[in-house]
């Protein structure tokens, strides 16, 4: 039979081993939570970075570039005569 030493001697190793294993889930976790952080700011980075280059091809791409585009390569015309219809 275990005797009552040895059941305080074996939780005391138990006790032991968990806290052991809590500093390293711990120390893990500060880890994990240290590269998802560093991730979401290079993201956030890179996500900053396409809104600028999309905001400096729609002012390459303004509406006058198209239109000059328009006339020039596919040789459409401005139109001569408009009509206004009263609604």
């Amino acid at each position: 039979m275990l005797t009552r030493t040895k059941v305080n001697i074996l939780l005391g190793i138990i006790i032991i081993i968990f806290s052991i294993l809590s500093i390293v889930w711990n120390n893990q976790l500060r880890i994990l939570f240290k590269e998802s952080r560093d991730a979401q700011k290079l993201n956030q980075s890179i996500l900053s970075i396409n809104k600028q280059l999309l905001t400096e091809y729609s002012k390459k791409i303004s509406g006058g570039e198209i239109q000059r585009k328009a006339e020039i390569e596919l040789g459409m015309k401005l139109p001569q005569k408009t009509k206004k219809i009263e609604l």
